[in-house]
């Protein structure tokens, strides 16, 4: 496998895939490779595959471990794909790393044992030094997922400087969405030599000012050029309007619901259990006045 450059060195603009899926569940590969293409061609360098916005909790191993090689069959390079991870078995998330890693891809988003809630830094860290020591020592381009609100539990500047001293060639970054600012500053101060990723994009540019590598956004999905104007440092008013109506909704299947009105195709707003479509007319409404005004940016963008 040849070795990747650091991850630090490539990446601005990472997109979290929304997952299409038909009627019965099944994902569509080729709609997926399609919108990983167009994204691409909008300026992402990484696709992110079965992370939280493509609702990869609710996706069995088998077809999580299915992405790198159904895009590839479809144009989409490994070196252009990261792979969500997740356990909560250490064994097992050793094993997909190491998958990931086997078919070329940038890197792996390891998300956090998240069953066991208020477990404390010690216990985290010997959760992912059994993953890592699992891999192997030739693993590499690992990043760590921050995401309190649905884990329980927070990866903290202290717990990433622990686990990047005992395994550096291991540990690339963090993705912060936690929405915590202050958290995110914590980060920087301590880590801006690492891919330090921000999931909230409101504070996107804020954060690039101060040394963040960029972002891994669901919103990348329906705007990449306002996220790629936001991963440049720039600030702009825009995101504020789109988070401020859409955090008021289910947000995975508000983005999906979006999506489908950008692309005229309904299917897009299908999700998985347990989640649920978006169905009332007045927040199908929201959705559609977002995909209405993200459009008109987005074609406006060179």
């Amino acid at each position: 496998m040849a070795k990747l450059p650091p991850l630090r060195e490539r990446l601005g603009v990472g997109a979290a895939l929304t997952t299409p899926f038909d009627v019965n569940g099944a994902v569509r590969w080729q709609t997926l490779a399609e919108h990983a293409a167009l994204l691409i061609e909008a300026g992402v360098s990484i696709v992110t595959a079965f992370g939280t916005t493509g609702e990869g909790a609710s996706v069995d191993r088998a077809r999580r471990a299915a992405a790198v090689e159904e895009l590839s069959h479809r144009g989409i390079a490994p070196a252009n794909i990261a792979q969500c991870v997740y356990g909560p078995a250490a064994k097992e998330a050793a094993h997909d790393i190491r998958t990931a890693m086997d078919q070329g891809c940038a890197a792996t988003l390891l998300v956090p044992p998240f069953y066991f809630k208020s477990v404390s830094d010690e216990g985290l860290y010997r959760w992912h030094a059994e993953v890592f020591e699992s891999v192997g020592a030739d693993a590499g381009n690992v990043i760590l997922y921050n995401i309190p609100s649905l884990t329980g539990v927070t990866i903290g500047a202290a717990l990433v400087g622990r686990l990047r001293r005992a395994f550096p060639q291991i540990v690339a970054g963090v993705k912060d969405s936690s929405g915590d600012w202050q958290h995110t500053t914590e980060l920087l101060a301590e880590h801006r030599d690492l891919a330090i990723l921000v999931g909230h994009e409101g504070h996107l540019a804020r954060a690039v000012q101060r040394g963040a590598s960029g972002a891994i956004s669901g919103i990348a999905n329906v705007a990449p050029r306002l996220v790629a104007s936001l991963a440049a440092g720039r600030e702009n008013p825009l995101i504020d309007w789109v988070l401020e109506r859409l955090l008021r909704l289910p947000v995975v299947p508000a983005l999906k619901a979006v999506l489908a009105a950008q692309r005229f195709d309904h299917s897009w707003a299908n999700v998985l259990a347990p989640l649920e479509p978006i169905a009332e007319a007045a927040e199908s409404e929201v959705c559609k006045e977002i995909a209405t005004r993200l459009g008109k940016y987005e074609q406006s963008e060179p």
